[in-house]
C-alpha cells in the first residue's frame, strides 16, 4: 500500500469512529454583568422627610400621601430596595431598634452568616447599620440607620424573582456599594 492509500484509510477511521460520540446540550451559563461607574443625585421629595443620594442609574417610587415609604428600583437588575421611615422618639427608640434588628435576624435560620457593618456620621448626629445576609435568604442586604431620637429609616434588598445567591453576588456587592451611600448621606429636611 503506497502512503495515500494509509493516510486515506487512517482518515476514515477518525471519521467513522470521531463522530459517534453524542453530544449534550451544555448549561445555561449566568449572564456576566458589567456595572458602570455610578453617579449619585440627591433624592429629594416634597413629601418625606429625609433626603439622601441615589444612584442615577435607578428610579424611585413613593406615595405622597403616606410619606413613610419609597422603593428604590432597579430594573436592569429586578431589584428593589423597599425603605420605611418610622416616627420614634428617645423614650422608645431602643425598643424599635431592636424590633427592627430582629426583621434582619429573623433570616439567620436561612443564612449562612450575617455581618453588619456600623456607620457613625457625628457631625449630622447619623448612625446606621448595614446587613449583608449570605446564603439561600429573601433579602442579601438591609439597612437600619437613625438620628438616636426622633426616627428610624431602614431598606432591605428583593429581587422580583427567585434568584440563585452565587448568580447575584455580584449584583448583590454592586448595590452594597450604593446602601452605603444612602446610609452616609441622610440628611433631615
Amino acid at each position: 500500500m503506497n502512503k495515500i492509500g494509509v493516510i486515506a484509510i487512517i482518515s476514515l477511521m477518525f471519521i467513522m469512529f470521531g463522530c459517534g460520540e453524542k453530544t449534550a446540550p451544555k448549561p445555561i451559563a449566568y449572564p456576566y454583568i458589567e456595572n458602570e461607574t455610578t453617579e449619585y443625585t440627591p433624592h429629594k421629595s416634597s413629601s418625606f422627610p429625609l433626603q439622601f443620594d441615589v444612584a442615577n442609574n435607578t428610579t424611585t417610587q413613593s406615595d405622597d400621601k403616606n410619606n413613610r415609604w419609597i422603593n428604590i428600583l432597579y430594573p436592569q437588575y429586578n431589584a428593589t430596595i423597599y425603605c420605611t421611615y418610622i416616627n420614634t422618639n428617645k423614650e422608645t427608640l431602643q425598643q424599635d431598634l431592636a424590633k427592627n434588628r430582629e426583621l434582619v435576624y429573623v433570616h439567620s435560620k436561612l443564612s449562612s452568616g450575617i455581618t453588619s457593618l456600623n456607620y457613625n456620621d457625628s457631625i449630622n448626629n447619623i448612625w446606621g447599620e448595614l446587613y449583608i445576609l449570605r446564603g439561600n435568604v429573601a433579602t442579601p442586604l438591609q439597612f437600619i440607620a437613625t438620628n438616636n431620637s426622633t426616627y428610624i429609616f431602614r431598606g432591605s434588598l428583593y429581587f422580583n424573582s427567585q434568584v440563585d445567591n452565587d448568580s447575584i453576588a455580584p449584583i448583590v456587592e454592586y448595590i452594597q456599594t450604593d446602601m452605603a451611600r444612602i446610609i452616609e448621606s441622610i440628611e433631615t429636611k
